[in-house]
């Protein structure tokens, strides 16, 4: 009944998304400003949950079992980066959704009941959310035919380098072969795994045209990728969570991606901003170029 539910309710946004004119380069926004939607024009779909500063005091902190609060520092900043260096180079932009509210308030990467600790008022922001990355996913995928979506996080541990999650564990990267089928099968790549059989889950992740391993060719170093193909034991790692494991479910078979957990020196912050926003849209271009077939 759940999967039935999902499923009416994705035909509805999508049939949302085409009744409706959206404009390339203009940010939609719901009435209180809390979520904003930017309509790309390329097949990439990057969200951003966990960077919002409004605090709503009539709301509360959420205090439910397993709520977390903390802000993802600057993570709004890089995204608007990174949208700026996709436009210098390409002339296009991705598709872009962003939370403004505070995690103390909602939490746009859970479940609803999880995210709003059953607070009915916050199911609106989160409905809104999540019915942007489904527009876009629904936009760009009709466009291009598949669609990459990244969730944009920061993290705070001691290493400083890009956490990439795949919604697969430290353990199974630290086992990861081309014939690791089974957790392919679970992986934020299946969809193209599935759909190219050339391909295979160690190439993704840590071959030689991984995002993790062309990022790091840019200076900026990423776990797995071809140069640190998994977090020690003793690692610290973000892995994926709700949004990336949604988007990327079965139910949205033309799309694949991955969770972006980003270090703040060097990346978030003010000086390493454009630099890894330069590097992110230059490595995109040559991921389009070589996953989906498409030159910019």
């Amino acid at each position: 009944m759940k999967f039935i539910k999902f499923t009416l309710a994705l035909m509805l946004v999508s049939a949302f998304a085409f009744a409706q004119k959206w404009e390339v380069g203009k940010t939609y926004t719901d009435d209180e400003k809390w979520t904003e939607f930017v309509v790309g024009d390329l097949p990439i779909v990057i969200s951003v949950p966990h960077g919002g500063a409004i605090n709503l005091p009539d709301v509360g902190t959420r205090d439910c079992k397993g709520a977390v609060t903390v802000t993802d520092t600057r993570t709004i900043e890089l995204v608007k980066e990174i949208e700026k260096a996709f436009l210098a180079k390409y002339k296009a932009r991705p598709y872009i959704i962003i939370c403004n509210l505070s995690r103390k308030n909602i939490d746009q990467n859970r479940e609803m009941e999880e995210g709003t600790c059953g607070n009915k008022a916050m199911e609106k922001p989160w409905n809104q959310f999540h019915n942007y990355i489904d527009t876009a996913i629904a936009l760009a995928t009709k466009k291009f035919g598949k669609a990459i979506y990244i969730d944009l996080h920061g993290h705070g541990h001691t290493k400083q380098r890009l956490e990439l999650g795949y919604t697969i564990s430290a353990d199974e990267l630290r086992d990861l072969d081309a014939k690791s089928t089974k957790v392919a099968a679970k992986s934020s790549v299946a969809n193209i795994l599935a759909s190219d059989k050339s391909l295979d889950i160690e190439q993704l992740l840590i071959g030689s045209n991984a995002f993790g391993t062309l990022i790091a060719n840019e200076g900026f170093s990423a776990v797995p990728s071809k140069q640190d193909k998994a977090p020690l034991e003793e690692d610290k790692y973000f892995n994926g969570g709700y949004n990336t494991r949604r988007y990327t479910s079965t139910q949205y078979p033309n799309v694949f991606g991955w969770q972006i957990e980003s270090n703040y020196k060097g990346v978030r912050d003010a000086e390493g901003r454009p630099a890894f926003a330069k590097a992110f849209a230059e490595v995109m271009g040559d991921y389009f170029k070589t996953y989906l077939k498409i030159k910019l």
